[in-house]
């Protein structure tokens, strides 16, 4: 094994540790030393790999947000219907994401964090590739069903496809953030309120909801 391959293969197992560690203590519980014995490395070896805290902190976003939009989008495509009208399989795919906070709710934390640490510092501004994925160019399971929720009809040609996508991301892992923190919430309860969520946006993306209100 060269040299820059022994590297590559010392700073994946540094992210992944980092990873680990932040969602198991939380990033500001966490120091660099505790991710070097998770590794198995010494301390210096680390920062010759990731220069600060925070660095660590963006390479184990970017870790866990590539693992779980496979995983989303993997599991989403089991879930999903083909032959369903494209509306419905919007509701079965917000529905879906919007229920993996129930199984990750550590790991919506530390997603709640890492974006907080990076925008506080800055990094948000940099050219990366956040989620979701530009609209035009993306071929989630969500965007496909939009798009044949477009050409069979169940989706309105007179709505903004594209705004709502965004929207419905970002409120979705909003809510799950917010609920990932949330101790007395009851697990149907929580689902009751992701459902009446999921709901609103299926309305808007029929066509069902007007910006200043309901028609």
């Amino acid at each position: 094994m060269s040299l820059e391959e022994i590297r590559e293969q010392n700073k994946q197992r540094v992210v992944q540790a980092a990873l680990d560690v932040f969602v198991r203590q939380g990033i500001a519980n966490t120091t660099v030393a505790d991710i070097a014995r998770a590794a198995g490395l010494t301390e210096r070896s680390v920062y010759r790999y990731y220069k600060t805290k925070l660095d660590l902190v963006q390479a184990a976003a970017y870790l866990y947000y590539d693992r779980m939009t496979e995983e989303a989008n993997r599991r989403a495509q089991e879930v999903c219907v083909s032959d369903l009208p494209g509306i419905e399989q919007i509701r079965q795919i917000l529905t879906f994401y919007s229920h993996m906070y129930l199984e990750y709710p550590a790991q919506i934390r530390f997603c709640a964090d890492a974006e907080m640490a990076l925008s506080t510092a800055g990094r948000d501004k940099e050219d990366v590739n956040w989620p979701p994925e530009q609209f035009e160019i993306s071929n989630s399971p969500l965007v496909r069903a939009i798009r044949k929720g477009l050409a069979d009809g169940s989706v309105s040609q007179e709505v903004d496809v594209a705004s709502l996508y965004y929207n419905a991301y970002d409120s979705i892992l909003g809510v799950m953030q917010k609920m990932s923190y949330e101790r007395r919430s009851l697990p149907q309860d929580a689902c009751a309120r992701m459902n009446q969520l999921c709901e609103i946006f299926v309305a808007a993306f029929r066509g069902n909801f007007q910006e200043n209100g309901r028609k």
